[in-house]
């Protein structure tokens, strides 16, 4: 696709007109052709949207780390790093994630720290809620199975709990045996 703007303005115009895979293939050709910075950073983002609303998680996480690749501030930095562990998260990709949100940690205060873990927590809940709601119980299981790690006392009783169930549901009878004992013994 031929590009014959140059600046963001003129691309963002431009692309108010286009259907969304019109939109990719336009912003991946402005990418090759158009060396700014400025233009980058919005092709990236945009991109990143883009394949999140067409549900290609793994496409929009690749942009997305393109895009934090060239942030310049912390909280941009975090900001995308964070985005981008939950489009992981999003397309299955646990570990990855993991790793994303311990890099974004490390940018971040105190403060800061905390909030990233509570989101993050959070985050995995509300896919793991996704995947019961839809009646994919082994996709849920794999996050609690991830998720019982980062969390403590009650919350993680909570979850459990919720192992405990789905382990039932999919006849996994040697992992809730040994959940049920756990459970029964610390209360």
């Amino acid at each position: 696709m031929q590009v014959l703007e140059k600046k963001r303005e003129e691309i963002e115009a431009k692309i108010n007109t286009m259907s969304d895979f019109l939109k990719m293939e336009y912003l991946e050709s402005c990418l090759k052709t158009i060396p700014d910075i400025n233009v980058s950073r919005y092709c990236y983002k945009k991109l990143a949207e883009l394949y999140e609303k067409k549900i290609m998680y793994p496409e929009a996480a690749k942009y997305m780390a393109k895009f934090g690749s060239l942030c310049v501030g912390s909280k941009e930095k975090i900001s995308a790093c964070v985005k981008e562990a939950e489009l992981l998260i999003k397309a299955g990709s646990y570990d990855n994630s993991d790793y994303l949100y311990k890099k974004a940690m490390s940018l971040a205060d105190e403060p800061g720290k905390f909030e990233i873990k509570r989101n993050m927590v959070n985050f995995y809940k509300q896919e793991a809620a996704n995947f019961e709601k839809s009646n994919k119980m082994a996709g849920a299981l794999k996050i609690y199975e991830k998720l019982v790690n980062f969390i403590v006392d009650a919350e993680k009783n909570d979850v459990r709990k919720r192992m405990l169930e789905i382990y039932k549901k999919l006849g996994k009878v040697k992992e809730y045996i040994k959940l049920k004992a756990e459970l029964d013994k610390f209360g």
